[in-house]
């Protein structure tokens, strides 16, 4: 009986092994494809890095805001 439950877990366990083999290789699993439509220009991506620069300061701000605001009841300062 032992022999017959362990059998039975074995094949069910390879079977949905295989099941899972099979769904991860769709069309879509190939190498990423690059798009060369467009191509930016110096100033085009020196404006994309400023604005990246900007958002990345802001959000810093807001998150030094935040745990000045949470930490002002455990620290009191130097």
């Amino acid at each position: 009986m032992r022999t017959m439950t362990a059998i039975a877990v074995l094949a069910l366990s390879m079977a949905s092994h295989s099941v899972v083999a099979k769904d991860r290789a769709g069309p879509e699993a190939g190498p990423p494809k690059v798009s060369t439509a467009k191509s930016i220009t110096a100033e085009e991506s020196a404006a994309m890095g400023r604005a990246a620069r900007a958002k990345a300061e802001v959000q810093e701000r807001i998150w030094d805001r935040k745990m000045k605001i949470l930490t002002r009841g455990i620290c009191t300062g130097c």
